[in-house]
């Protein structure tokens, strides 16, 4: 019996978590019409954006990062704004920051059409690109769909600690608790602790909550 339980334990937590997953997956399809390298989508809390979603596994990701700027005037203005660069920086910020340094950046609220938002998603480019104003027009639209999911996501995400918040993200993209324990520096049978609680908080998130109406862009419609 013994072994058995630990066999079940030691299981890879591939599928744990479906909505993340499936909430990752989601966005990378309602994106693929945006010219980008890297997006990043965040519930707001307290000035700071803290990462529900992703691109790409990274640290850097895992954890809430204060708002820029630019990010803070799309909120206030609650549209789409876009830095748009023709010529490469010769000298980058301390450390790279893409936010900084990328020449080309969108950033669009997230909330309830005519409500004040909930979240931001941030999609950029490494290299020269123009955000068009069809682009704009679309994210916006786009922001308004995602209201619905970051919603759902920020009550049990704001519950987590930090340690919890990046297995969660890990999570997402279908690690097993031997990779998450390595990414996040720790035994597996601690990452094991952080991925039941983790699984525990988001049982109150719906799969309903994570579907998103269709998306208008370029005359073609996208279910996602």
């Amino acid at each position: 019996m013994r072994s058995e339980i630990q066999a079940r334990h030691n299981l890879p937590c591939m599928g744990q978590l479906p909505v993340l997953q499936e909430a990752r997956r989601r966005l990378g399809l309602a994106l693929k019409p945006i010219c980008h390298d890297r997006w990043v989508l965040g519930y707001l809390r307290g000035g700071w954006v803290q990462p529900i979603a992703a691109s790409e596994v990274s640290r850097r990701f895992l954890q809430g990062r204060p708002l820029m700027p630019l990010s803070r005037k799309a909120l206030f203005e609650r549209k789409p704004m876009v830095i748009n660069s023709v010529f490469e920086k010769v000298d980058p910020s301390n450390g790279y920051d893409w936010e900084l340094d990328w020449p080309a950046l969108l950033y669009a609220p997230v909330g309830e059409m005519g409500h004040r938002p909930i979240g931001l998603l941030t999609v950029g480019c490494r290299r020269d690109h123009w955000y068009t104003e069809e682009d704009v027009a679309y994210t916006h639209t786009l922001g308004h769909s995602l209201a619905t999911l970051v919603a759902a996501m920020r009550g049990p995400l704001s519950k987590f600690n930090e340690s919890e918040g990046e297995v969660a993200q890990l999570l997402s993209y279908g690690l097993s608790a031997q990779e998450i324990a390595r990414a996040i520096r720790t035994d597996e049978h601690h990452a094991q602790t952080l991925i039941d609680n983790v699984v525990k908080k988001f049982k109150s998130v719906a799969h309903d909550d994570l579907m998103f109406p269709i998306i208008e862009w370029k005359r073609r419609a996208f279910r996602l």
